[in-house]
């Protein structure tokens, strides 16, 4: 199996690396369109300032957040995201503790109701902040399926569909394997491939048909 072959080289991650589900939820926003390096300097700022809650962010003004979360870009536009998603939940639960006994279907109409937040949030979301069975898609992902399966087409409920089935709906699982997809994207299968030292260069079609001599 793929999960078990990149958990052998690479560990257990322990992702997502956050100190609540709180700073899960705003470090879901503030990583879109960035790198993960760049949202931490965001969240430690919102730390250093005590504003790593839902309950502060609801209650601050743009400029205040915008200020603090430079590093992230976009940064006005995630300020003002963050602020009305915290704002709806304050207003409507209080705090993600009170929204853990909602079935997941009731999380996922609320969170796809909220301007600002795409299939790969919402998945990032209940995976990593509420503990749901969900496999999260992002670029990486679909790029090393894509050559993993060389040349076969598939959609992204085929990917999802495949991980629940093969790590039999672990939430523990899916996290970690999201997490190696992740690494395996950044530093072996980026753009320009580095096949020939990447961990699943013998079940890759892509490494196969193009790195032999």
């Amino acid at each position: 199996m793929i999960y078990r072959r990149l958990e052998e080289y690479f560990g257990d991650l322990h992702w997502w690396p956050a100190e609540s589900d709180d700073e899960i939820l705003i470090g879901s926003i503030l990583t879109q369109n960035t790198s993960w390096k760049n949202v931490e300097k965001a969240i430690a700022r919102l730390k250093q300032d005590n504003m790593m809650s839902l309950l502060a962010i609801s209650g601050s003004k743009e400029d205040d957040i915008s200020a603090r979360i430079r590093s992230s870009g976009f940064y006005r536009q995630k300020a003002s995201r963050i602020i009305r998603i915290a704002a709806a939940i304050v207003n409507r639960y209080g705090s993600i503790d009170s929204m853990r006994s909602l079935p997941t279907g009731d999380l996922v109409k609320f969170f796809s109701s909220l301007s600002g937040i795409g299939q790969e949030t919402l998945d990032s979301i209940l995976l990593y902040a509420f503990g749901r069975p969900v496999m999260v898609i992002d670029a990486y992902t679909r790029r090393i399926m894509s050559r993993l399966d060389y040349p076969a087409q598939f959609e992204d409920s085929d990917i999802r569909d495949a991980a629940l089935h093969d790590l039999e709906h672990s939430v523990t699982d899916l996290k970690n394997y999201h997490a190696c997809l992740v690494e395996l994207g950044k530093n072996f299968c980026r753009k320009a491939p580095d096949c020939q030292n990447c961990p699943l260069r013998n079940e890759c079609n892509y490494a196969m048909d193009f790195s032999s001599p």
